[in-house]
């Protein structure tokens, strides 16, 4: 299935930690105890119609591998959007950022792990209008400020929609100035559907235009994420495309245009039943988790998708043990001893010479604190550990 890249002006926080472990161990292969590390790369957002413990779920893959999803609310938000994009016959496809930390707690090995998406507000993933069609996208990069936009603001404010944000897809064309001394330098002009709506700085301009003359060469046009935002009274325009020392091999040799064409607008889409539950999501659907699985302290991935049962700690019924009793009197015999000796030794220290007092004192406070070391241990319950 092809792919529809989403708008990446944002960020969203997916949830990842407890019911997707196996699956995040496996994207890394390997863990150690307090070492995070980070995994960089493209997502596919897949909506679960028929998710029946959390309908319409959005589910967040890598490849085969599903590591996490969006909470409800983003969910609710992301599912109109999201559900066109699949009906339309493409995979919707969003930046990750993946990072994992295995962490010892309790005597119990667990993974922390955490998931941003770069993605963009719904409003702003797709863009108000379609690239041209002999035209190579840039990929979206830094912003660019637009310049003389005000000069376009009466068309402009024709496209701007009533949120007063959105996304659209500008053409950069290369031109060439003369200037006042009879100097000539490059000049971009930015359209919105064929009409001129600024220009790019003069620098900006330097930049791009050996990549746009590039293009057109291969009978290309060249196009580029913008974002217009404004109100009544004012508007802006900003493009963000990638300079040319970001742009890859791959990029000069298929020149992509990117940005697929999507079906009408609707109230609903309809997508595919694609629910399949990770080994975590069918414990939990069975019944509540307690705790998370353990692993161990540094895992590999053939074995880590077998959990390790967890274990509680049960208070013994065991009959206190003989000397305990003895071991109590000890103690306290230990303390008042002690005690003793401490006070001994502080009216010593006011005699001189003060040597013997000071050697009272921390004997005193030595047999003291034996005393209530003792006395604490043998208070502490004893207990089995036994399967849950």
């Amino acid at each position: 299935m092809a792919e529809f890249a989403l708008g990446d002006r944002g960020s969203v926080t997916i949830i990842t930690n407890d019911f997707y472990d196996a699956e995040i161990l496996q994207v890394f292969e390997e863990l150690q105890i307090d070492r995070e590390r980070i995994w960089n790369g493209p997502a596919r957002l897949v909506p679960e119609p028929d998710n029946a413990y959390a309908p319409n779920t959005i589910a967040v893959y890598i490849d085969d591998l599903k590591v996490g999803r969006l909470s409800a609310e983003h969910s609710a938000q992301y599912w109109k959007p999201i559900t066109r994009v699949v009906s339309s016959g493409y995979d919707a496809m969003a930046h990750l950022q993946l990072s994992a930390v295995l962490r010892k707690l309790q005597g119990e090995h667990t993974i922390e792990s955490t998931g941003i998406l770069s993605l963009s507000a719904p409003g702003s993933l797709f863009p108000l209008n379609q690239a041209p069609v002999h035209a190579t996208l840039l990929p979206q990069g830094a912003s660019m400020k637009v310049l003389d936009e005000n000069d376009h603001s009466a068309y402009l404010h024709t496209i701007l929609p009533p949120s007063g944000e959105g996304r659209v897809i500008l053409t950069l064309e290369a031109n060439q100035i003369k200037l006042a001394d009879g100097s000539v330098v490059d000049s971009i002009d930015v359209l919105h559907d064929r009409k001129v709506v600024g220009r790019l700085s003069t620098q900006i301009s330097e930049q791009l235009a050996p990549v746009i003359k590039y293009a057109f060469e291969h009978e290309k046009l060249t196009s580029a994420w913008g974002t217009i935002r404004g109100n009544a009274f004012e508007v802006s325009l900003t493009v963000q495309a990638a300079r040319p020392s970001e742009l890859s091999d791959e990029w000069y040799r298929t020149l992509p245009n990117n940005v697929p064409e999507l079906i009408e607008e609707a109230d609903s889409y309809v997508v595919p039943d694609a629910y399949v539950p990770t080994e975590g999501e069918s414990q939990q659907n069975a019944s509540t988790k307690s705790r998370r699985r353990g692993f161990g302290a540094t895992v590999a991935p053939a074995a880590a998708v077998a959990s390790i049962p967890s274990r509680s700690k049960k208070q013994s019924e065991k009959a206190p043990q003989e000397g305990t009793g003895s071991s109590s009197k000890l103690a306290a015999l230990l303390g008042v001893l002690g005690g003793l000796i401490l006070t001994f030794g502080i009216v010593l220290v006011f005699v001189k010479p003060p040597l013997l007092g000071i050697l009272a004192i921390v004997l005193g406070a030595s047999l003291a604190f034996m005393g209530l070391y003792f006395g604490r241990y043998n208070e502490e319950p004893e207990y089995d550990i036994v399967d849950s």
